[in-house]
């Protein structure tokens, strides 16, 4: 009888702890945390109405505008380019142990005088000369298997090429970089620069040569 009053007094007991941390979870009880938070919405709206304020959103709204009209003066609005994929892919240059890299694209005057361009750039690298045979060793490094550069028409720095009033044409630019990569996919821009200093500039993805994917493939599983 003893144990079994003093077991309902400790059930009781523990209810009442339970209760009591549950009611005291309770908004009514957490004045501290809603203090800090007003402090903190305070803080914010002294800081939102106050001058400094003002002026930094002026001042980066001008930049943000100063910026779009800035790149619209040095844009050619009048010249349309878009990627050719099938002429588009880097590989690593066993060579020199460089990645060469084939950009081809398409572009397309709609104006009516012609345009001259001087330089196209990858991410800061300009177009090179037309380059050397680019060669991959098979497995056994007996031979050598030679990667098909496109047939379009090439373009490198230092070049006048012409593109008269509604006229269009294809050509591909060659770009060498001294950074190696495992990626099998590069995301970057390229532009083309006229005589001007104006440019074009589009947004692309440069895959692996489909070749050198096949033959790191094929290492991977003799290793």
């Amino acid at each position: 009888m003893i144990g079994e009053f003093v077991l309902d007094k400790l059930k009781m007991k523990l209810t009442y702890m339970f209760y009591s941390l549950c009611f005291l979870q309770t908004p009514v009880f957490k004045g501290k945390e809603e203090d800090q938070l007003g402090n903190v919405k305070q803080i914010i709206s002294k800081i939102v109405g106050s001058e400094i304020f003002a002026i930094s959103v002026f001042a980066i709204s001008i930049a943000i505008g100063l910026y779009i009209l800035y790149n619209r003066k040095k844009a050619i609005p009048e010249l349309e380019m878009q990627l050719i994929k099938e002429g588009t892919w880097f590989a690593t240059r066993e060579d020199n142990k460089r990645t060469g890299i084939i950009v081809s694209v398409e572009i397309r005057n709609k104006s009516t005088s012609g345009l001259h361009f001087t330089n196209s750039k990858l991410s800061g690298y300009s177009a090179k000369e037309h380059p050397e045979e680019i060669n991959m060793d098979d497995l056994k490094g007996e031979k050598k298997h030679k990667l098909d550069l496109p047939e379009y028409k090439h373009f490198c720095r230092g070049q006048d090429f012409y593109l008269g009033p509604y006229n269009s044409d294809k050509i591909w630019f060659y770009y060498e970089s001294r950074s190696m990569t495992m990626a099998n996919v590069l995301e970057t821009s390229v532009s083309i620069i006229d005589s001007r200093k104006k440019r074009k500039s589009i947004r692309i993805m440069i895959p692996r040569h489909s070749s050198q994917i096949d033959l790191y493939q094929e290492m991977a599983k003799m290793w």
